[in-house]
């Protein structure tokens, strides 16, 4: 339950480590619509993007409610099998996107939710897997439905051994983590030699980011802790021995976008209720569907979404 007493904490670049920012907005929970108001900054010195202050992990966690959208049930128990094969092709796109790269071997999923990807990746039979996940009814449901190791807490509280994994998957995560880059320090770390890291994250350079401004679902207040220019993720993930491999939209991001025209249009106020119902009814119709098909794969086809997927491997010459 969340109360008036919210605990705060002032953070300083988790980058470059520094103090000068430049406010870009303030805005509310638009996703959950919980109480707060909250502030996105970016860094004058390395250009990161980052909540400042932000919520302590002790207030925060209740903005992750139970029927948060990363906490799905499994496919399994779903009982209509049309709504099965809608819900395992997002999964049988991410795992087919990796095993490009890597067939199989040892996985670790950190962010696992309800463990809606691992589900899939076992039903492949060529991987190991475990998960992370720090919301523990989510994980307690992963635990008790899957044959997987799920591991209770946040990334960095949880003790692996190094070089245990082929791949670590952090889908949607990386923006939710306080401290990002040593958790991508330990990603490192725990990768085998040539391992690989996919990550799908909020897409700065979409061109939803460009037209909907504070509005892109993207921000995610106040969840989204971070969120990373492209140049910059690269100079970061270079500098703790990954090499970018690939970088991919991996879906069409029809309902993403359909929040991101839901935040804009709650700031009409109350003075055009009938125009903004009007203008959701209409995208969310079966025309509405029909006609994003196309566009909505051009935006994918140029890496223009809200969410891109990047594909790093550890490089051979950093150990």
């Amino acid at each position: 339950m969340i109360t008036n007493n919210l605990k705060w904490e002032e953070n300083a670049c988790d980058w470059c480590g520094s103090t000068d920012t430049k406010i870009i907005f303030e805005g509310p929970d638009r996703l959950e619509k919980l109480p707060g108001y909250f502030t996105m900054v970016q860094c004058s010195n390395c250009g990161l993007f980052r909540q400042n202050p932000r919520l302590a992990w002790t207030s925060l966690k209740d903005y992750y409610p139970e029927d948060y959208s990363s906490y799905p049930r499994l496919v399994r128990d779903i009982p209509k099998f049309w709504r099965r094969w809608d819900r395992r092709y997002g999964p049988w796109k991410r795992l087919r996107a990796i095993e490009r790269f890597q067939k199989g071997g040892r996985l670790l999923e950190v962010g696992c939710g309800t463990g809606h990807f691992l589900e899939e990746a076992l039903r492949s039979q060529y991987w190991n897997v475990s998960g992370i996940e720090p919301t523990t009814r989510a994980a307690q449901y992963a635990q008790e439905n899957l044959s997987a190791n799920i591991y209770i807490g946040r990334f960095s509280e949880i003790s692996l051994p190094s070089a245990s994994f082929d791949v670590i998957a952090m889908w949607n995560v990386l923006e939710h983590l306080d401290h990002p880059i040593a958790d991508l320090r330990y990603a490192y770390q725990l990768l085998k030699h040539k391992g690989w890291l996919v990550m799908a994250i909020p897409n700065f350079e979409s061109l939803e980011a460009k037209v909907f401004g504070k509005f892109w679902v993207g921000w995610d207040l106040p969840r989204h802790l971070y969120i990373f220019p492209r140049e910059l993720l690269d100079n970061i993930l270079a500098s703790i021995g990954f090499e970018v491999v690939s970088r991919r939209c991996l879906s069409t991001s029809y309902s993403v976008l359909g929040h991101s025209l839901d935040f804009w249009s709650q700031s009409w106020g109350s003075n055009h209720p009938k125009i903004r119902k009007t203008v959701l009814r209409v995208y969310n119709s079966f025309i509405g569907r029909i006609a994003m098909i196309l566009p909505l794969w051009l935006l994918d086809r140029f890496n223009a979404s809200t969410i891109i997927t990047v594909f790093a491997r550890k490089h051979d010459t950093i150990e």
